[in-house]
């Protein structure tokens, strides 16, 4: 006889967990007789499929909540916190309501701030051996604190010739902007774009070693492993090729023509790259154009432009430090001794790149892991402050609540159900904030994007880290706020609570929420003070001399280098009345869109006594007075100068020896292997920004190396004679560049946009101050409400027996100031550590004074006793008999 096959056994183990014990045999034969039923009628793999979704069925619909006493009991008692909860919640609506706002406050900073973070520490993170790629950096100076990333172009094929045990090298050149033009097939120009930035020079290795991980680049059109290889190919991104070519299915073929000079084939489309890399490429030509545009640069080893980059990928067991060895012994083969001695080629992990300002990135912004650190800490004393608000207004509260925690004591509480009961109140608050937050950082988020250099890629409401982040903060400020006033409230003693007799605890000696009060506004001092101080950094940076003029100055790009128009250009300028003066040159004297060109100098002339490395500006003999730049000795250039005569500045001078101004005048250097006469030497000045310091530079005339021109306006210029003057400048510019798309901007911004991130954190430290003020005088208003309640008989009693409003005010004030000076005592120490250490990052900075903490503070305390005042008055303008006639 077949044995009949049996129904799933986890099945009837699952009926006996969750059934009550005395129904489980009959749910399990009524189960069994279906099967048997089903086992006849279908084949046995059915006939288990409908056993089990018969029993979970069952389960479901009937016994799974009613499976014993204890698990209902559980749950109508759960319920019945929740329900007390919000019952309790409602008799305190003000309170409730100051702790759902600053929890709110906290949690949606927080959410925030952990946002950002978490965005700017995704930074080219996801490369797959990005643990092993590192980017190559030059270090130099006499005390090496010259850090540039410059490589000269014969080092990475030298590398690659000579050093096998790397995984690979890719050296790149980003140029930024460019005129693109798109022709038609028989070379006439169709569209004209003018790209600001985005146009790179890259290796076919680039793609090996960048594979973007988890986000790949995918290739649209082309072949990935011949695409860059053959000079003048390019590879577009899909939304540049979109914006080029619009729908066109295959683009592959078509020619592009860079600044009317190289026409290039497209040989490729890929995929945007992600917002979240340091490599800004939108245009890619290959890397083998170098060696037909600039053959002569493939052989220099002393000329370094500080857009050439160059990659590495070690093996998994070669450290930095063997590597950076192998590095060195190459570029000492091929250098003089003085030169390898003076630079060094070190190497810098992928993953500081976003992070290190000194060395900077194609993308033009990094961040320091110290301001990760400190927005960090923000979140968490924002979290922390929020908290403390809830503790101080929980225990306050608990005074008078007294009567109805002894009531449910005598009627049986024990200390575990309060604790519990108290523990939901908080919940329910923390949740109710937490919804709120929610929906209020995703309001933040989208309003910050700018000031926080974030670009979402999904809401937060979606995002399952954010979601999963928002829980734990909701557990977590539960527990941290909850406990403590639950805590003390359940050890209150019955018969004290009846008679509303209840003792603050106390923390040596000193009452706890006072403690708690001290805590919240030391953190918010700190973050007051180092705000006020960085915003004095940022006017610092704004008013200090950079050794030049930046003001009412006009930059226009030069395209084209013919003599001709160039004098026609300054010709029809001169003429116009409101154009004080015009200046030709190669690059502008700081500023972010400028060229930077390192070269070398040395005296003693072939053999180098002295070799400094120095910044290549090219200019007219009018750029001294365009730019306001003071000729300390000798005299201006003139066009006989030209690659004979040199400026120095006084700096440089007095690194290649000279003791003095004017014993440089009429001296020989070698200048990258020629000989060349100092002329003048001007005044210093920051070529950089004022977050490093001032630059060795030499200014020559070159007019085959200028590449824009700068108008000097009249300084009587008003807003309608400016916008005049902009029209007739527009024209000018033209007609004289008429195949070519305008473009300007002003001198003193370009100078300004070094400081843009700095103003940034500047604007979102204030935010923050604000925010931490917000919440601590938000705990506050409600801590002297609970108070002055308590207070208001007392206050009564005073008032009848001669005291003043004055009085009064000074009575409730008093402890509170005292309790804020304490905090500022406190905070000072940990402000000044802050604001010294990120201060010490630049070159130049302001001069740390008392006054830079005592007036944030003094505003704090301000604020502060308002608040009290406030409230309090209400109270103290009152009618004593009004508490009086019911005693």
């Amino acid at each position: 006889m077949t044995p009949i096959p049996k129904p799933p056994a986890w099945i009837d183990s699952l009926i006996e967990r969750l059934a009550p014990l005395h129904l489980a045999e009959e749910i399990q034969g009524d189960l069994y007789e279906l099967y048997l039923s089903d086992l006849a009628a279908k084949d046995i793999a059915a006939a288990r499929r409908k056993y089990i979704w018969n029993a979970l069925g069952f389960l479901l619909r009937r016994f799974f909540w009613k499976r014993n006493s204890v698990t209902q009991n559980n749950i109508i008692m759960l319920r019945s916190y929740f329900t007390m909860a919000h019952r309790s919640l409602l008799a305190y609506k003000s309170n409730t309501f100051i702790n759902i706002i600053g929890l709110t406050i906290g949690i949606a900073s927080a959410l925030t701030i952990l946002t950002f973070i978490r965005y700017e520490l995704s930074f080219d993170s996801f490369h797959t051996n990005h643990d092993n790629i590192y980017r190559m950096v030059r270090v130099g100076g006499k005390d090496m604190s010259e850090f540039r990333t410059g490589i000269s172009y014969p080092v990475p094929w030298a590398m690659k010739d000579e050093i096998t045990s790397f995984r690979n090298i890719s050296a790149m050149e980003y140029f930024g902007g460019a005129l693109m033009e798109v022709p038609d097939a028989n070379g006439n120009i169709v569209t004209r774009y003018k790209e600001m930035n985005g146009l790179a020079m890259v290796e076919p290795s680039f793609f090996k070693m960048f594979d973007f991980g988890d986000k790949p680049l995918r290739w649209l059109q082309g072949n990935p492993e011949k695409a860059l290889v053959e000079p003048f190919s390019v590879v577009l991104t899909e939304s540049i090729a979109k914006k080029y070519f619009g729908d066109d299915e295959n683009i592959v073929g078509r020619t592009l023509r860079f600044e009317k000079d190289a026409d290039c084939k497209v040989t490729g489309v890929i995929s945007d790259f992600p917002d979240n890399t340091d490599f800004p490429f939108t245009v890619l030509l290959s890397y083998s154009t170098v060696k037909v545009i600039n053959k002569r640069a493939m052989d220099d080893w002393n000329s370094v432009s500080d857009d050439h980059y160059t990659f590495v990928e070690l093996p998994d067991n070669m450290t930095q430090e063997e590597a950076e060895a192998q590095i060195a012994r190459v570029h000492e083969r091929h250098t003089p001794g003085e030169l390898h001695r003076s630079r060094h080629y070190l190497l810098q992990r992928l993953a500081d790149v976003h992070f290190q300002a000194q060395f900077g990135n194609y993308k033009g912004r990094t961040i320091s892991k110290q301001m990760i650190l400190a927005m960090s800490l923000v979140a968490l004393f924002l979290l922390l402050t929020s908290c403390i608000n809830y503790i101080n207004l929980a225990t306050a509260q608990s005074a008078m609540r007294s009567k109805e925690i002894g009531l449910r004591k005598v009627l049986g509480s024990h200390r575990g159900g309060l604790i519990s009961q108290l523990l939901t109140e908080t919940f329910v608050v923390v949740l109710a904030a937490g919804v709120v937050a929610l929906a209020l950082s995703e309001i933040l988020l989208w309003n910050l994007q700018s000031l926080l250099n974030l670009h979402l890629q999904q809401y937060n409401f979606t995002d399952p880290f954010i979601l999963g982040a928002l829980g734990l903060i909701i557990v977590t400020v539960t527990f941290f706020a909850g406990l403590y006033p639950s805590l003390v409230v359940s050890r209150i003693n019955t018969v004290n609570a009846l008679k509303s007799k209840f003792a603050t605890e106390t923390v040596g000696g000193f009452s706890f929420r006072k403690v708690l009060v001290v805590v919240q506004f030391t953190a918010t001092q700190v973050l007051v003070v180092s705000a006020f101080i960085i915003v004095s950094q940022m006017k610092f940076f704004q008013n200090r001399d950079m050794g030049f003029n930046q003001e009412a100055i006009v930059v226009f790009p030069l395209p084209e280098r013919d003599s001709l128009i160039r004098q026609t250009i300054e010709d029809r300028l001169r003429a116009e009345s409101f154009v004080s003066n015009v200046s030709f040159s190669y690059t502008l004297p700081s500023g972010v869109n400028r060229r930077n060109s390192a070269r070398d100098i040395w005296r003693g002339g072939n053999v180098k006594e002295k070799n400094v490395i120095f910044e290549y500006q090219a200019a007219d003999s009018s750029y001294l007075n365009v730019f306001g730049i003071k000729l300390l000795a000798g005299r201006n250039l003139n066009e006989q100068d030209a690659h004979r005569g040199i400026l120095v500045t006084k700096q440089l001078a007095e690194h290649l020896g000279f003791a003095t101004p004017e014993e440089a005048v009429g001296e020989e250097v070698m200048m990258v292997g020629e000989k060349v006469s100092i002329v003048g030497v001007v005044n210093d000045y920051y070529n950089q920004s004022l977050k490093a310091d001032k630059g060795d530079i030499v200014i020559t005339p070159n007019p085959k190396s200028y590449g824009n021109y700068s108008v000097k306006l009249q300084a009587s210029q008003n807003t309608e004679s400016l916008k005049q003057a902009m029209a007739k400048l527009e024209r000018i510019w033209k007609e004289s560049f008429p195949e070519h798309i305008y473009e300007y901007r002003f001198f003193d911004e370009n100078v300004k946009a070094y400081y843009e991130q700095e103003e940034k954190y500047a604007r979102l430290f204030q935010l923050f101050a604000m925010v931490f003020l917000l919440i601590g005088c938000l705990g506050l208003y409600g801590l002297i409400a609970f108070v002055v309640n308590r207070k208001s008989k007392e206050v009564a009693i005073r008032k009848v027996l001669g005291a003043t409003i004055r009085n009064i005010l000074v009575m409730f004030s008093k402890e509170y100031v005292q309790l804020i000076a304490l905090s500022f005592i406190l905070a000072v120490p940990a402000a000044y550590y802050t604001v010294n250490n990120w201060l010490n990052n630049f070159r130049n900075h302001v001069a740390l004074s008392w006054w830079m903490f005592v007036l944030p503070g003094l505003l704090v305390l301000i604020i502060a006793v308002l608040v009290v005042i406030l409230k309090s008055l209400k109270v103290v303008q009152a009618n004593p008999m009004e508490k009086l006639k019911y005693e």
